[in-house]
């Protein structure tokens, strides 16, 4: 009966203890949720992160295609860090990487600003002389992204690759298998 009688106040104490909290008048008060301004339709406001690097420097003539690439590969890494996973769309080809970095994503954050000039009629993003990139997810987190060389066709030895260190890495362990 001692045992029991010693066990039950043990345990409201713990009860107590844990269902304690500061219950002042300032821990009651929450700060309010910030919301993003909404359009007339019901949409948040796209948000252009014109201060990136891709928007301040993509298409600039002096750049070489190596340093374009490498912005692409910035931008997609702004994407990665503002729209979390389970949040990002699938990117299946360069229409689709489009899309999703010119604001069409759950955060309406956009890295490349949706009226690029490089973005052509199709809705690609291109390169200097017009042709479209090959934009291949390797992952959730890690693309590929290929120039067509000097003789303007994709997929021939001349092309420029371009991979995140993650994303060599991937293709290492995959073609092992």
């Amino acid at each position: 009966m001692k045992a029991t009688l010693v066990f039950l106040v043990a345990f409201l104490i713990g009860l107590i203890c844990l269902f304690k909290g500061d219950e002042s008048p300032s821990a009651l008060i929450t700060e309010p949720i910030k919301e993003t301004p909404l359009d007339q339709k019901g949409k948040s406001q796209l948000m252009v992160l014109s201060d990136a690097p891709f928007a301040k420097k993509f298409g600039q003539g002096q750049l070489s295609i190596h340093e374009e690439l490498d912005l692409i590969q910035l931008a997609f890494r702004d994407y990665r860090s503002f729209v979390k996973k389970g949040y990002r769309r699938p990117i299946g080809d360069n229409r689709d990487f489009v899309e999703a970095m010119t604001g069409n994503n759950f955060y309406r954050i956009a890295p490349i600003p949706p009226r690029h000039p490089r973005i052509n009629r199709r809705g690609e993003l291109t390169d200097r002389s017009g042709n479209p990139y090959a934009i291949h997810p390797l992952s959730e987190d890690a693309i590929e992204i290929r120039a067509a060389g000097k003789d303007g066709v994709l997929w021939t030895e001349d092309d420029v690759v371009n991979l995140t260190l993650a994303g060599r890495e991937l293709k290492k362990r995959v073609n092992k298998r």
